[in-house]
Order: C-alpha cells, then structure tokens, then sequence
C-alpha cells in the first residue's frame, strides 16, 4: 500500500507567537511546539549582528522540553513536547532521534491556543501515560514600561497523571549556549546559580570581548530549590543514557568537554559548536495526581550597537558603530541572564496576574471576537519590532524580512498609523518617540523620515527629506499624545517643534500661498505613484494639524497663533472640499497651477486620513458629513475585493486593476496594505457605518488565519508597523475622542445594552451602558478626567452622578463637568 496523507494550509506552521519584552529581544513559539526567528543576541534581522547560521544551529533545538516518565520495575520513556522536525530534534542530528535514541518521541498532538501575550500546548500522545499543559508567555502591562521589557519568557506546566498506578515523572528544560555564536575562537562556560526558592544554570563564553556584539549570557530559572542541572552536554552519549538510565536526574558539569585547547594557539576554545544544558525537577504521582512547574529562559546581550549611519543602506542590520552601544532598557536592572531570570521568578505571580487581568478585560467586551482577536494580534510587533534603549529611546522598526530589518524606527509616516497603539498603551514611550524626532528636527522646522536605529547621529538620507506629509504628521501625532494625556508641561515643550513643522510647509512647500502643501511628484508615504497640487492624503493631514496647532494655542494663550491657524484651518477645509470634491469621493489631486490643470481622478482608500485622525482626538467633522460618508461608500465601491480586501487607489479608467508603469519598482495601487485597511475599519466604524468596517476586519482576519501569518503582518517586510493601526478600532468601537481630560464615547454597536474595553492613556476598563445607567469603570490604572460627554441609548429626563460634576442633558447627549481634573476608578450615571 503507497504512503498516503492528506495535509491541510493550517497544519504547517508559519509565523508564532512572540516571547521576550519590548525592546528585548524575542523569539516565537509555533504551534509546533517548536521555536523560530530567535532575536536576543543582538543579531539580525532585529539587531546589527550576523545572522544566525540556522543550518548548523536549527532553531527548534535552542530551547526544548523533555519528559521522562517511569513505572517501578519497568523501563522508562520520554517524550519531546514537540511535534519534531525530521532532522535536529532536541539536539540530536547526523544519528537522527528516530534511529539513535528511540526512547525519545514527540507528541501525537498539540492544540494549541495564543491570545497575546499567552500561548497554551496542549501534549498528547497515544504512549504517554500522562496530560501535559504549557502556557508559555512574558510579560505584557500596559503603562508599566520596566516590567514590559524584560528579558526573559515564561513556561507555566501542568502534568496531570493518567496511570492506574505511581508514575515517576522528570521535566526537563533544556537550552543551547548561542552565546557569540559568530566567534569560532569562543570558549564555552556553564554555571549552576542557587537563588531564593529558585535554581537557574547560565550559559557564556570566554575569549571574547566583553563589548562583542553577540556576548552575553543566557539560561533557564527553573522554580523550585530541588532542580538538578547537566550543564555542557552534546552528544547521546552519555547526556541521554544518564538522563534515560538513571534515577536521579544527574547534577553534572561536562562543560570543561566541551572545550579544547587548540595546538596552534595553546588556548581554550569550542570543541565543536554544539553544547547544551539542561534543568531538571521530579516527582512521584499517584493516580489522578498532578504538579505544576514553571521554568524561565532569560538572557541578557548588553551590547546593542546603534546603526552606523555613514554607510547607507536600505537594510539596518548592515553596519553599525562600535563606539556607540545603545543597549537594552532592560541592562538599567540587570547584569546577567540569571539577575533578571531570578526578578521574574520573585514577581511571577504578580507579573502573570496583572497580564493576564488586562487580556481578560480587553475581552470582557460586546465586540465580536474576531475584531479582538485581529487587533490583539498586532500587538505581537510591539515585542517582534521594537527597540527600546538603555536611555529609554524607543522606536518600532518598520519592517523585517527573515534576513534585515528595512527604513527606522517609528518612521513619521508609517507612525502615523500604527504609532496609535504604543500612544494608548505606553504613553511615555510615544512621547519619547516625539521628542527625539523633535530633537533631530531641522533648523528650517523640516521633519526626519525615520531615525535608523542611531539616537545620536541622523543618518543624512533621512534627516533631510522631500517628503511633504511628514511635517503635519509630527505635529499631530506631538499634540496628539499632549492632548490625550492632558499634560501642559508637554505641550509647551512640544509646541514649537509642532509649530516649526507647519511653518516649513506654509514658508517652503506652498508655493501657490494658499495655505496647502503642494505636491510635486514622489513624495509621501505612497511612494511608487505621483501626486500633484492639492492631494487629499498630504493636504487633509496638513489640515488636521492645523486644527490641532490652533486647539494647542488656545490653551498655551498663544492669541496671535490661535487667530492665524484657525484662519488657515478653516481656509484650508474649504478648499480641500472645492478642489477635491468630484461627487463621489475625494479624488488623488488637483493641481490648477499647470498648463493645462492636472485633474487625477484616483479613488484612494487613504484619502481621509485626516478624519480618521480627527476622530481620535474628538474634532469631530472637519468636512461635510455627508460627503465623507459618501466617499467611504465609494471607496468600498471602486476599492474592495472580497477574495483580496480594499486595495490602496484604484481609477475609473481601471478595468480589473490599475496599469503599473514600467519604471515602479512595485505595486502599491493594486495591493492591500494591512494598516490601512484596519485604519479604514477604524473610521468606518467611528462612522456609524459598522457592517462595512467589521467587513473589512474580518477580511483581514480571515486572510492572515488561511496564511499562517497571523502574528506577522506583511507589507515592506514582516511584523510590519503600520497594521498596529489596529488599536483604533478599540476605541472607534466605543465612539471614543479625548482632548484636555474631556471624554467622549458614542459606543457604534447597534444595541441599547452595551459594554466595550477602552484604553487612554494612564488607563483602561469599560464603558458600560444600560437603558437606566451608564458606568466608567477602570480595570487597570487610574482614569484622569475634567469632563465626560455620553451618547445615551435613548432621551433621558434627569441624572444622577456618583461623582460630583454639572450634569447636562441635550436630547440624547448627557455631559458632566467635573470643574476641574478628577482620578476616579469609576464613574456611575443613574438615569432618570
């Protein structure tokens, strides 16, 4: 009889989900149960060292787990919780595990379950005589930047026994020393580390300079005093038989056989590079009996260089500059794997329960879960994509492919978008990111494009940019985040760099002084297509900016300012409408300057961005209403597919998809840019127009589910920023605008009895809403508020409010003023 199987798309694993912190490093655990894509040693794609050669080091070997278990009196078994590769399983390669050590197997099956930042394993096997439980994750709290970012992945087990009788189990971790896997003349070094109620072992090397790039140390904390380590084995024989054969699992050290001296040289260096160690606990159960253990791997690889920015390229990993090491948030608190392995083992409790109390309040909402669980799923690339200094700079790479990471960190225009989702969740950090781009900012109030991985030096390339939204972009995103997190401090520290932004654009790119930007050509985020004169994308931005700018002087009592951008604003709108407006949507651009006019008709998704921006910060309509619901309705019209999701421009002329000339380098008319189209879902909903945004997200859901990519957003390479966009929707879904400490939520689920998760800065918990009642209520940190606008389910006569405030009702609106800026954890409305 032939060999015969059938395999389906969701079988073969494609992307995982991430461990380690943000800024950290990480690597991915796949449904597999294996392990990919490791970036903590400073290595590309994420950091500037060499790649890791993964032929001779196959990464589902660098960190495994293995049972042995054992009736009395009979011969033992042990069971790998992978389902394995064919070649390189836990270690063994060249003798394959199938024919040099056939006590050791997978698993049958695993099911297996990620909500980030946890990911369960379900084990089993026909021969395995006993239920295995993982639940592997690290670290994810929203406002706490330290413990966000830490070194280290944790790996909860639960073994529960099947057997009618005692079951000797051992549960062994174990790990490879990659410590500077890119330097042959390395020596290997293992050490076991008693900590309290804890046991770790750490990997390094020696003969390497403590400044290497790859140098560091690595290990595993195992919880509880009573492990047992085999530190430096590599071969079966005898790690293996000793772990099979003997009872007590073996406290070893073979490290000093890893290594030789080397007859040229008379030093000490690797034998080969191959060596493991392994921590082990055991334990007796009776029939139905269970235990739990948790081992942790941490790391610590200090020497983060920043990128050398004297030698262009489009790849970050390229080069970098030895005189300066960045480093990692992380070395503020830690100097060796084993320090940080042992804080996360002292804080396991607390670190578990206040991630896990944020996922559980992110879904006890009415939102349907594919939505939750397509935004949950970029927040992936807040670990996979970001680079987060020992000063505290913080950036997300734009893009990585398996290979180099593309353009910088938090790119203006891609930030724009996905910028959003740290602005929410680490409000610190995103203004961080708004002061180093102010810092880099020209004399002329011109804006960097992106900050390559070099907080010190702008790489010239990128400082100096013709790019012509990049300007109202800073200036929004800077006042943005000042007035969501109503800090006046801020913003009069960020004013003039915001000022000086726009000022550029009305001093140096408006020629025709009609208070616009005027495109020339390439020279925004889409640049493989030209714009011309008046562009919807760049002059609507222009235009929210300057609505911001005016808002921000009005409050810094800056009246010569006030009066100018509210005049410009206002100017600005106007015109937007009179040159764009075709009668279906806004088109691409207008430019009456040339002989003859330019009239481009494109129907780009993006055209309203500066709406969508409007609607995060409460400005509410900046054009007619009418029309921008028209325009989204014809956008979907002209732009979406259901088998591909809503493609960036197409044009009437267009038959099945829009000509690409011969000299674009690729096609971004045609394609689907995830951001965007989460983006757009995101302002669809703000809306009102629901159906359409859900139909948009679950086209996107369904996509990355069928691709295997649903933790690796695609478009300039992998695990890309702009899809964090995604967090918009959050907030889109409960209506919510913040500026000044003034809430607004108008939840656009289409019932009266509602609850929705929310997020603002310092803050989140829920917005809860009856036909009698309306409740804020926090599930994590501490609401700041001065004033709360309500969209009630129906007209009410009268309200009651648990905190004092003056109470307004106007139809089906209810504001309260609380006078001044309160802190509540709740908030309670009884309507009348």
């Amino acid at each position: 009889m032939s060999y015969k199987i059938r395999t389906e798309r969701t079988q073969k694993p494609r992307s995982g989900m991430a461990l380690g912190g943000i800024g950290a490093g990480w690597f991915e655990i796949r449904q597999d149960g294996t392990t990919a894509n490791w970036n903590i040693f400073n290595n590309a794609p994420l950091g500037h060292g060499p790649l890791l050669p993964i032929l001779e080091f196959v990464p589902h070997s660098y960190l495994f787990f293995v049972a042995k278990w054992q009736y009395e009196g009979e011969e033992p078994r042990m069971k790998l919780f992978q389902i394995e590769e064919s070649h390189g399983a836990a270690s063994l390669v060249s003798h394959e595990i199938q024919y040099i050590f056939p006590w050791l197997t997978g698993v049958d099956t695993i099911e297996f379950e990620a909500t980030f930042p946890f990911a369960t394993l379900k084990f089993s096997a026909d021969d395995m005589p006993f239920e295995a439980e993982l639940n592997a994750w690290s670290p994810f709290i929203p406002f706490d930047e330290k413990n966000s970012a830490l070194p280290g992945a944790v790996f909860d087990f639960k073994i529960t026994s099947k057997a009618d009788k005692k079951l000797k189990i051992t549960l062994a971790a174990c790990q490879r020393n990659m410590v500077a896997y890119d330097r042959p003349d390395r020596y290997y070094t293992a050490e076991a580390v008693d900590g309290e109620n804890c046991r770790s072992f750490m990997h390094s090397v020696g003969h390497v300079e403590a400044n290497h790039v790859s140098f560091g140390t690595m290990g595993i904390t195992s919880l509880s005093a009573d492990s047992r380590c085999y530190l430096g084995w590599e071969h079966p024989h005898p790690y293996y038989e000793r772990f099979l054969g003997e009872d007590l699992f073996p406290e070893v050290s073979d490290v000093d056989g890893r290594n030789k001296v080397d007859k040229e040289t008379g030093k000490m260096r690797i034998n080969n590079n191959r060596c493991w160690s392994t921590i082990a606990v055991q334990r007796e159960l009776n029939s139905g009996a269970g235990f739990e253990h948790t081992f942790i791997a941490s790391w610590n690889f200090p020497n983060n260089y920043a990128r050398d920015t004297t030698k262009f390229t489009g790849r970050d990993n390229a080069t970098f500059d030895p005189s300066r090491n960045e480093g990692h948030y992380y070395n503020n608190f830690f100097s060796s794997s084993a320090e940080a392995g042992e804080y996360i083992a002292a804080h396991h409790a607390d670190l578990k329960s206040r991630s896990q109390a944020f996922v559980d309040a992110y879904y006890d909402s009415d939102a349907p879960d594919y939505v939750l669980d397509q935004v949950a799923s970029n927040l992936n690339t807040m670990v996979t994509s970001s680079w987060f200094t020992r000063e505290g700079h913080f950036g997300i790479v734009e893009g990585m492919a398996p290979a180099a990471s593309f353009a910088g960190l938090s790119t203006t225009d891609v930030a724009m978008y996905g910028g959003v989702m740290y602005a929410a969740l680490f409000p610190g950090l995103s203004r961080q990111v708004n002061r180093d781009y102010a810092g880099f900012q020209n004399a002329n109030g011109s804006v960097a494009h992106s900050i390559r991985k070099n907080f010190a030096v702008m790489d010239k390339s990128e400082g100096t940019s013709n790019r012509l939204d990049l300007p109202a972009q800073h200036a929004f995103m800077t006042l943005r985040d000042a007035f969501w997190c109503n800090d006046r401090d801020y913003l009069k520290e960020m004013y003039p760099s915001a000022k000086a932004a726009v000022e550029y654009v009305l001093t140096h790119r408006d020629m025709n002084k009609d208070g616009l930007p005027d495109m020339e050509g390439i020279m925004c985020s889409y640049d493989n297509f030209p714009m011309f004169g008046v562009a919807s994308f760049v002059a609507g931005q222009f235009i929210v900016a300057l609505k911001a700018l005016a808002e921000a002087a009005e409050l810094l009592n800056e009246k010569e300012d006030v009066a100018k951008y509210s005049a410009l604003y206002e100017r600005g709108r106007k015109r937007f409408e009179d040159q764009l407006w075709n009668g279906e949507y806004f088109r691409l651009c207008k430019d009456e300057n040339r002989n003859p006019p330019l009239i481009d008709e494109g129907c780009l998704s993006d055209q309203l961005i500066s709406q969508w921006a409007a609607h995060q910060v409460g400005f509410g309509h900046l054009y007619d209403e009418c029309k921008v619901k028209t325009a989204l309705k014809n956008i979907l019209k002209h732009n979406y597919r259901s088998w591909q999701g809503l493609r960036n421009c197409q044009w009437p002329q267009d038959k099945f998809f829009h000509q690409i000339d011969k000299d674009i380098w690729v096609d971004q008319a045609n394609t689907c840019w995830t951001g965007v189209e989460l983006e757009m879902a995101s302002f669809l909903i703000y809306e009102g127009m629901l159906d359409e945004g859900l139909m948009l997200i679950k086209n996107v859901d369904d996509r990355y589910r069928k691709n295997g990519m649903y933790f690796d957003h695609q478009e300039y390479g992998g695990h890309y920023f702009r899809p964090m966009s995604a967090w918009s929707i959050i907030n889109a879904m409960a209506g919510l605008g913040i500026k000044h400490g003034e809430y607004t939520f108008a939840p656009k689920l289409n019932r009266a009895d509602v609850k929705l998760f929310f997020a603002a800065p310092d803050t989140y918990g829920h917005f809860i809403r009856t036909s009698g009642s309306v409740k804020i209520k926090t599930a994590g940190g501490e609401l700041k508020i001065k004033k709360l606008t309500v969209e009630l389910a129906a007209p009410a006569a009268s309200a009651k409010v648990s905190v004092p405030g003056d109470v307004r009702i106007e139809g089906k609106i209810l504001t309260v003023d609380f006078g001044k800026e309160i802190s509540a954890q709740e908030i309670i409305i009884t309507l009348g």
